[in-house]
């Protein structure tokens, strides 16, 4: 298992800076080897790479700036570090699809039972899983709140699309949800602390929250993730500007500690592994493999591309070279990597109020 660099460049081999070593703890032991498949019917040592090109252009120019060929929300500038163009969107959903795979075809684990009348997804992105869940449970009213207004127009009369910002203050009752969901907000929130406090208060009293993260960190077994490698460079290199601006991006192993330090009870840590490709054996984890190839090649950008710019202060040009090496990287078939993934959920005790 590769451990943490001991130190990384502020920008590709500038070796006259350094960042702090990242600490990325994981939650639980780290699994066992891997099987690796041989390939054996397929000599090419890399991953195709078709699914890189998802990419479109928006009609809309409202509230949004460009930059490094993408598109973001103005009305968080300088916070906001993820884009929202349609090349995120396809992400996004795509990220809902895999998580959809690790949690065996569920959208959460808490057993908020058969009837709850309340739900609030927070950081709802495409709407994609509030509308899942609003057809899953059509008595209930399911809120979808984010900055970005990319939900769509047409849905089903049970369900509501916020734009507002999370880190301001709530429009909502205290003790109003059965069920509050969040799902891969780190770096989208500057104290996670106070943000699950916020949510304990309303959340009902035996109402559940469950937060959906996975590291930013990548492992692998059998040392095919190499310390001078653009990838190990690259994830260090977000994680400390993520530090760097107050925004960390390693929290999925803090959740727990925090939803208890809020007054959640029963707060119960699932944690799967998510191969970078499908080079596993196990046909399980090679499907997962598959999905997380194409939502990586897109994600080193959208995770990187303003840390890099902004914080960091490389150019828009190094900044995509050096991209542009990590996802040539991952379509190796010799590169081994995962990452572990999160589901954490916890309920507010009945006399709570």
């Amino acid at each position: 298992m590769v451990s943490n660099p001991q130190e990384a460049h502020l920008a590709p081999s500038d070796s006259s800076h350094s960042v702090p070593q990242v600490n990325a703890e994981t939650p639980v032991n780290a699994p066992g080897p891997i099987a690796i498949d041989s390939f054996t019917d397929d000599t090419n040592s890399e991953f195709d790479d078709e699914a890189s090109d998802l990419t479109s252009l928006s009609s809309s120019v409202l509230e949004y700036e460009y930059e490094n060929g993408r598109r973001y929300c103005s009305t968080r500038s300088g916070v906001a570090m993820m884009p929202n163009d349609e090349e995120e969107q396809d992400r996004m959903d795509i990220t809902h699809h895999i998580w959809l795979m690790l949690l065996g075809g569920e959208l959460y684990n808490a057993p908020i039972g058969s009837n709850p009348q309340n739900i609030l997804d927070l950081g709802t992105g495409t709407g994609i899983w509030a509308m899942d869940m609003a057809e899953k449970f059509p008595n209930a009213h399911v809120i979808g709140n984010d900055v970005s207004p990319i939900q769509p127009n047409w849905v089903a009369p049970n369900i509501e699309f916020i734009v507002d910002d999370f880190e301001l203050e709530w429009p909502f009752e205290p003790n109003h949800f059965d069920f509050i969901h969040a799902r891969c907000l780190a770096g989208c929130v500057a104290s996670w602390p106070g943000f699950i406090s916020r949510i304990f208060d309303h959340v009902k009293p035996g109402g559940y929250f469950e937060s959906h993260e996975s590291a930013v960190w990548a492992w692998s077994d059998d040392g095919s993730l190499k310390e001078d490698s653009a990838l190990m460079e690259w994830q260090q290199a977000i994680n400390y500007a993520g530090e760097k601006i107050g925004r960390d991006l390693n929290i999925y192993y803090k959740l727990k500690d925090w939803m208890i330090a809020a007054g959640f009870v029963d707060v119960q840590v699932s944690v799967y592994v998510l191969p970078f490709s499908p080079w596993p054996r196990d046909p399980h984890l090679k499907a997962l493999g598959r999905y997380q190839a194409v939502q990586l090649q897109q994600a080193i950008d959208s995770y990187a591309l303003r840390l890099f710019t902004q914080v960091l202060g490389w150019s828009s040009e190094v900044a995509q070279i050096h991209n542009a090496k990590v996802k040539h990287e991952l379509r190796d078939k010799r590169l081994h990597a995962y990452v572990q993934t999160v589901a954490v959920h916890g309920r507010k005790p009945f006399y709570a109020c």
